[in-house]
């Protein structure tokens, strides 16, 4: 019988832990409206995870996470990220790695963020479709990073879920959308930092975290820690999510 439905009637979150304890092979088709993810399998083992409709390299990937520079990919492969060309992921990542620029041990740690982030957005989705496809495998030149699922779906769950309340907003991730809050009259003075104050020039209302990113040419990271500390503090809020362009793709080698 296929493993598929809806996820108004199944918790993605179930579905995912069945493809682990069954040690299955294949990929895990999710989608909400124009929202769709994919997620290959190994044995059980996640493997990689795309965000369809993005259509980054691992390149442009790890640059975007602040893993490497645009400038070191450039002087281990010879060409620029938005050049890569016919370079294969799997191709840039040794060259990376014999260039000094990138460790296994980084990629992985890379791979576990990745993972994680993307299984908070899918997690936090009230409805939509899902199905599993067996033996479908990842496609040539990509890189594989096999991952404990079950530690990865907690991990997600840890910073989706609150002991305190029955729900949580889910993380922020470069897809999410930030506006202003409304300061309520008699609020204590806020003091902000320089770059805080840059970092609110590039707010809109409308635009995702990556696109305030890539405004700013700073990497998502601190884009990310920057925007946490801003909601923290009352000054700005969440105003939604725009994965639309979909999730990221992962890794085989």
């Amino acid at each position: 019988m296929p493993l598929a439905g809806s996820l108004t009637q199944f918790a993605l979150a179930d579905v995912i832990q069945v493809i682990e304890s069954r040690q299955m092979t294949g990929c895990l088709y999710v989608e909400n409206g124009v929202r769709r993810a994919a997620v290959f399998f190994s044995g059980g083992q996640w493997l990689l995870a795309e965000r369809i409709g993005q259509n980054l390299t691992l390149a442009q990937q790890l640059a975007r996470a602040g893993v490497i520079t645009p400038a070191q990919f450039e002087r281990a492969t010879g060409v620029a990220p938005e050049h890569v060309g016919d370079i294969t992921d799997v191709q840039t990542v040794r060259m990376l790695i014999s260039a000094r620029f990138l460790t296994q041990e980084r990629l992985r740690a890379w791979a576990v963020d990745d993972a994680v982030a993307l299984l908070g957005v899918i997690l936090s989705w009230p409805e939509g479709e899902f199905f599993f496809e067996e033996g479908v495998v990842i496609p040539q030149g990509r890189v594989a990073i096999p991952l404990p699922t079950g530690q990865l779906l907690a991990q997600a769950q840890r910073l989706t879920q609150s002991p305190s309340a029955p729900r949580q907003a889910p993380p922020l991730t470069p897809e999410t959308v930030i506006d202003f809050a409304e300061l309520e009259p008699g609020v204590e003075r806020i003091r902000l930092t320089r770059e805080q104050w840059k970092f609110l020039t590039a707010v809109d209302g409308q635009g995702t975290l990556m696109e305030v990113s890539e405004k700013l040419q700073q990497n998502e990271r601190r884009s990310l820690q920057i925007a946490n500390e801003l909601i923290a503090s009352g000054v700005l809020l969440v105003a939604g999510t725009m994965e639309g362009s979909g999730p990221q793709p992962a890794v085989k080698a």
